[in-house]
């Protein structure tokens, strides 16, 4: 092996940085190559160059939250599927999984639609979305379109800032937004309420909590209580939510997670709610917090 530059014959190995093209974007990578002792210049040769291409595509594909070549053949191999198995499984042409488990990169709808075929979290979470979404905004949801993000976040805040277990976590999520609806008219997250023996509880929120965890916002560190795995988005929330956020925390702080429970056992929209119906959000004026 010769420099082409210097015609020096010593190489060491380094990680260099390089600044490839792809799709049209650069990004950048750095990767391990010969380089030549006397002048620096790196040996590209054909294993460096796939290297390379590997890594720029995952690079690529990271920053766009797109599954990495290493993330799709992890489902693959985690289905127990050969590549020729998968991609019948995936219904597409054998060579793109040869492509996507190299350095050739997925668009948004491929990657879709391997997330929703091959990860449970993903297609629960999508499931829940769409089901949801078919339930068009009335008094029972608060008089907005569920919004999967929105309940997400609030659950990181009450995670986050608590250490309640989900038996009060399900009121603080029933105090936010009746609290947000009285204040401003409409719900802070659009979900549904039904009063249980436990008092109001947002519906299917075993699901929706299952659906966090699985998707790694959450985890269970004890048995019904959880630890937030990352901090809540609050530039999701508009200025009359953080204000509802911020107004529920300092009565949470002053009063306890008992008191609250307690409380909403006499709120009338769960006294008055035959069990397993929607909570009405009228009640939100009656509100005793």
């Amino acid at each position: 092996m010769k420099c082409l530059k210097c015609d020096c014959e010593k190489f060491k190995e380094k990680n260099v940085h390089f600044n490839p093209e792809v799709k049209g974007e650069e990004v950048k990578v750095a990767i391990p190559v010969w380089v030549c002792t006397a002048c620096a210049t790196p040996w590209v040769d054909s294993t460096a160059m796939n290297r390379l291409r590997r890594a720029a595509a995952n690079r690529y594909r990271h920053e766009r939250g797109l599954l990495t070549a290493e993330q799709i053949r992890m489902f693959r191999e985690a289905l127990g599927m050969s590549q020729a198995t998968f991609a019948r499984y995936l219904h597409i042409g054998e060579a793109s999984i040869k492509r996507w488990e190299t350095y050739y990169v997925q668009d948004a709808g491929q990657d879709e639609h391997i997330r929703l075929k091959c990860d449970a979290a993903y297609a629960e979470q999508n499931f829940l979305d769409i089901c949801w979404k078919k339930q068009v905004p009335s008094e029972f949801s608060g008089n907005r379109w569920f919004s999967l993000q929105h309940f997400k976040n609030v659950a990181l805040y009450l995670v986050s800032k608590t250490e309640e277990s989900i038996l009060i976590l399900n009121k603080l999520h029933f105090f936010i937004d009746f609290l947000h609806c009285k204040r401003t008219g409409e719900s802070l997250t659009g979900v549904r309420y039904i009063p249980l023996k436990y008092g109001p509880c947002p519906d299917q929120y075993k699901t929706l909590y299952d659906c966090l965890e699985k998707a790694g916002a959450i985890e269970e560190v004890k048995p019904n209580h959880y630890r937030a795995k990352s901090e809540p988005d609050l530039s999701l929330f508009d200025n009359e939510e953080l204000e509802t956020l911020e107004q529920f925390t300092k009565i949470y702080n002053k009063k306890g997670g008992d008191f609250l429970y307690n409380l909403s056992h006499k709120e009338k929209g769960f006294e008055e709610t035959t069990e397993c119906d929607y909570i009405s959000y009228d009640y939100a004026k009656d509100l005793l917090l």
